[in-house]
Parts: structure tokens; C-alpha cells; sequence
């Protein structure tokens, strides 16, 4: 049983590797290229800004989640 939680606790962590891997890409192609870059969609500055805008103003709950999201980051990474 131990082992095959290790199994999916590894995949998942390549799955996030690779996730944050790929928005870094797209980030990096819109900038060099403009906003409409083949293959990874269309204005993902624009919708990290919108998202980034959006737990702005829902205060001390989205301070909570990203804190939530840096430490299960960091801690799946080690």
C-alpha cells in the first residue's frame, strides 16, 4: 500500500513539475513573441494578472491559498 502512494505522490509531482514547467514556456513565448503564440494559447500574461488581480481582492482567504500552494510546492519538490 505504502509503495503505491509513493507511486501516485510521484507521478503527481511530475504532473506539477511539468505544469509549472509548461506556464513558465508560454510566459517566456508571449513575452518574446506577443500575445498570440502557436501552441500555448492566447494572453497568459493576461490571465495570470486577472487571477493574480482577482485573489487580490478577496484578502486574507487568498493569502491563505497561495501560502497553501507555495508550501505543498516547495515540499513536493525536496
Amino acid at each position: 500500500m505504502n509503495s503505491w502512494i509513493n507511486k501516485i505522490v510521484g507521478y503527481l509531482n511530475k504532473f506539477l513539475e511539468v505544469g509549472v514547467l509548461l506556464l513558465a514556456v508560454s510566459v517566456i513565448a508571449e513575452i518574446l513573441f506577443g500575445p498570440n503564440v502557436a501552441f500555448f494559447g492566447s494572453k497568459v500574461t493576461a490571465n495570470l494578472i486577472s487571477l493574480l488581480n482577482s485573489l487580490g481582492e478577496q484578502g486574507v482567504a487568498a493569502l491563505i491559498i497561495v501560502f497553501a500552494v507555495i508550501f505543498a510546492y516547495r515540499k513536493l519538490l525536496k
